[in-house]
């Protein structure tokens, strides 16, 4: 509680309480402590992490799927989203074979996508928060036409011991809307592609 002071005769000195059983004359202000670094110690600082709002909040995922596709085969990957997201990184290892990928909205889908792949937190720390994740991946089923909104080639080599581990991604954000969408890689060569298909987004309910 505030307290007021005679100084002298009918002057009056309002006298700040500072919560520490002393009173003063002027208050110094100070950033919020969730700011500062060291605990408003003598190292304190003033806090700057590296990385989204999502990746604190917990709304930033990942995705990792190990690749085996056969010669001439498709695989298709069914994103199926409640709310808005931006795509951060959308990318492709491959260590042997040459793959098609696209990122691709509409068209037309068959099959059954009755294997889902459920997505990794990228902040796994103690202190994140327990939102549960909304967008669903799955694959098992086809998919073709649709606009394709994003693709590359990459090659690697079909000589398994002459291969060279190549990689390519995206790393532009993107930003989509509601909505189902579709990541088509399509082996071109003759041999079996082997990679990982690696994604990160954030989720914007």
């Amino acid at each position: 509680m505030n307290k007021v002071f005679f100084a002298w005769q009918e002057l009056k000195k309002l006298l700040v309480d500072m919560q520490d059983g002393t009173h003063a004359e002027r208050v110094e202000a100070y950033p919020p402590k969730v700011l500062i670094t060291d605990g408003n110690g003598s190292y304190a600082r003033l806090r700057v992490d590296v990385g989204q709002t999502g990746f604190f909040a917990g709304r930033e995922f990942r995705v990792l799927r190990e690749l085996s596709i056969a010669s001439g085969a498709t695989q298709v990957l069914k994103i199926v989203s409640p709310i808005d997201s931006i795509l951060y990184a959308f990318g492709v290892e491959l260590t042997l074979s040459q793959l098609r990928v696209e990122l691709v909205a509409g068209g037309t889908e068959s099959g059954t996508f009755n294997s889902p792949i459920t997505p990794l937190k990228t902040n796994q720390m103690t202190t994140a928060s327990d939102y549960v994740h909304q967008v669903t991946f799955a694959t098992g089923g086809s998919h073709t036409g649709g606009t394709v909104i994003d693709a590359f080639d990459i090659v690697s080599g079909s000589n398994v011991n002459k291969a060279i581990v190549q990689q390519v991604d995206e790393s532009q954000p993107l930003g989509f809307g509601a909505g189902t969408y579709y990541i088509r890689m399509h082996n071109t060569d003759g041999a079996t592609a082997n990679g990982f298909l690696k994604l990160r987004y954030e989720e914007r309910p």
